[in-house]
């Protein structure tokens, strides 16, 4: 009989031990976990992000709010219970003695008011000075001492200057210090160019690099994956420097898991970057939910409130003056993605049309597809045969995949001396194996 209660008595152990290190993961990683069903599940849940783990902590606001409603609560409860023996003692004390238990009421007493004393002051007016006593006149502080020709000029210059006294000064009114740094308001940008026939003409060009410039990459899983190819030839042939902010499982569609907007904005504040290369959509074919309206993918009020989140990346980039390359989404063999990538190009499109200056959108399609439309997993390579390009998931890249795509986006830079079109020449090392079929 003891084996038995010893275990189960283990098995209570067990289970308090498992539920918890559930609660303490739930305390330590809510925010973290709860990001991840919305981005999986593609379920905006409205509950907010969870506190930090570090609110939990001793004399921070959040226990101070608790131990405050605590206290209230118990205050509140202490005077219902001493309301109610009051009472009970009442009813007790009426039973014995009946009426005679009742206080008598305490009348309040009326202090008759006083009226102050009224006081007459009078104030007698001062008499006036004779003007023969105002002849003297009194230079001004820094100034030389006036020269009349005559007294009666000096006897004039004395009643014009007590007259001025006498006159109230003019409203003091701040005026812009234009020494002060602080005064100055901030230089408005320049406007952007005007994109004449010929400007476009130039802008769709090659990109010219030098070793002053530096690009920023920004994107999903998709571009982490293709971020080293770029980031090693960019280097090696241009010798500009690259900063990767992809994250995957990240998009447009769900700013509450991750801002891609406000993270462009936040790297342009932080360093200058001549080029911006966008590769995102792979995880934004998903319904939105807006203010508790629920917004079907692919419909105009989806549509809009998409457009506008990729005009704002485009548009922070221009005000900088930075190019901007959006690489199109290629053709996603995923059965809940068949069919969404093209809704999502023509968007990019669109917004980069409209900026022709410094946006651009550059269709992956008919470098990653066997038609330049469906989904390809194997492409038939010269000197290579058939090669595997896209994972078993249906959206990802192998590494050849990769090379492609590194190709195709650095034919969109020129050198700065001739601004010719690199050739297609990216990292081909022969330690990275290609799966055929």
């Amino acid at each position: 009989m003891s084996a038995v209660q010893d275990t189960e008595s283990q098995h209570l152990k067990a289970l308090l031990g498992i539920t918890f290190a559930s609660l303490l993961l739930v305390a330590v990683k809510g925010s973290a976990l709860l990001q991840y069903w919305q981005q999986t599940h593609h379920i905006l849940l409205e509950f907010g992000s969870l506190p930090k783990t570090s609110s939990y902590l001793p004399d921070t606001p959040l226990i101070r709010e608790w131990k405050r409603q605590w206290q209230n609560t118990s205050d509140y409860w202490a005077g219902v219970m001493a309301q109610s023996e009051s009472r009970m003692l009442l009813a007790g004390q009426l039973l014995l003695v009946g009426d005679k238990a009742i206080p008598a009421p305490v009348l309040p007493v009326v202090a008759a008011p006083v009226c102050p004393k009224q006081e007459i002051i009078t104030q007698a007016c001062p008499e006036p000075k004779p003007i023969a006593q105002q002849t003297e006149v009194k230079p001004a502080v820094n100034e030389s001492p006036a020269v009349y020709a005559t007294p009666a000029a000096a006897m004039t210059a004395s009643v014009t200057t007590n007259s001025a006294a006498d006159t109230p000064a003019p409203e003091h009114r701040d005026e812009p210090d234009s020494l002060q740094p602080d005064s100055l308001e901030p230089t408005p940008l320049e406007p952007l160019p005007e994109a004449t026939p010929e400007a476009i003409a130039a802008a769709q060009g090659p990109i010219t690099l030098t070793a002053n410039d530096r690009i920023l990459l920004v994107g999903d899983s998709l571009m982490q994956g293709l971020a080293p190819h770029l980031m090693t030839n960019l280097k090696r042939k241009y010798k500009v420097e690259t900063m990767d902010l992809s994250k995957h499982s990240t998009g447009l569609t769900y700013p509450a898991f991750f801002d891609w907007p406000a993270t462009v904005e936040d790297a342009f504040e932080l360093e200058d970057y001549s080029v911006v290369i966008v590769f995102l959509g792979a995880n934004d074919p998903w319904d939105m939910t807006i203010h508790g309206r629920y917004i079907r993918f692919g419909s105009e009020p989806w549509a809009a409130v998409y457009r506008e989140r990729v005009a704002r990346i485009i548009n922070t980039a221009a005000t900088h003056r930075a190019r901007l390359i959006w690489l199109g989404v290629p053709p996603l063999g995923r059965e809940d993605l068949l069919g969404k990538a093209p809704k999502l190009n023509a968007i990019y499109a669109e917004e980069a049309a409209k900026m022709p200056l410094f946006a651009r959108f550059v269709a992956t399609d008919p470098t990653l597809t066997s038609d330049g439309s469906s989904f390809t997993k194997f492409l038939e390579l010269p000197d290579r045969g058939s090669v595997m390009v896209r994972t078993d998931d249906g959206v990802h890249f192998t590494t050849q995949g990769h090379r492609l795509l590194a190709n195709l986006t650095l034919t969109q830079f020129g050198a700065a001396n001739t601004g010719k079109t690199p050739t297609n020449t990216a990292d081909t090392a022969t330690d990275n194996k290609i799966t055929q079929r």
